[in-house]
């Protein structure tokens, strides 16, 4: 399974965590930056590791269990982590409320019941398309060159903070993010983790 391994994938962080990522990044208004600093809380690997590599390679090596706290410019945390249900918990001062692909639940969710949403609101949200399945809006768009729901630009920018998030787990230390040159800021080992060099006969220009 291609996931679970490094060489290929980043495991759980960025199978799972890009989908969850991304809502939590267009939720709090940075899905077209990213996060100032990420420590790595704890972290369990399936083998051990050596200087943020796997010391055996008959084995699956990305995390099994993970906490890492990302902090983002405006002082907003996100935890990142393997435990809990799948999904993404909001908790803010008035309350919380838990999402996933197929649920909306808490109290802000039942206000609206009291103070519907604007009629328009969700078509301004999804960029003035009626919101439908992706495949769908991806032919509208490639029919009249808009940009799609889910668009590229942002979808980086949320892997990049899973990526990173496994990066400071593998060098164990906190890792500061300049979203704007996309570069670790002070730490040369770090940022060399950002690109490997590629297989012979596999290289992208």
């Amino acid at each position: 399974f291609f996931r679970w391994w490094f060489e290929y994938s980043g495991g759980k962080i960025t199978d799972w965590g890009a989908h969850h990522v991304d809502i939590a990044q267009w939720a709090l208004g940075y899905d077209k930056s990213g996060p100032k600093t990420i420590e790595p809380v704890s972290v369990t690997f399936p083998i051990p590791f050596a200087k943020g590599y796997p010391t055996r390679g008959d084995s699956y090596n990305t995390p099994i269990e993970f906490v890492v706290k990302i902090t983002y410019p405006g002082g907003e945390e996100l935890i990142l982590t393997h435990g809990g249900r799948n999904g993404l918990l909001f908790e803010g001062e008035k309350g919380h409320f838990f999402v996933n692909r197929g649920t909306l639940v808490g109290k802000p969710v039942d206000d609206l019941a009291l103070q519907p949403l604007p009629a328009d609101l969700i078509k301004r949200l999804y960029k003035g398309k009626v919101p439908y399945n992706h495949i769908g809006n991806f032919a509208e768009c490639v029919k009249d060159r808009s940009e799609p729901m889910s668009d590229v630009y942002t979808h980086h920018r949320s892997v990049t903070t899973c990526h990173l998030a496994n990066i400071a787990l593998r060098v164990g230390r906190t890792l500061t993010w300049d979203a704007a040159t996309e570069q670790i800021v002070g730490d040369d080992e770090a940022n060399a983790w950002q690109k490997r060099e590629q297989r012979k006969g596999y290289e992208v220009g």
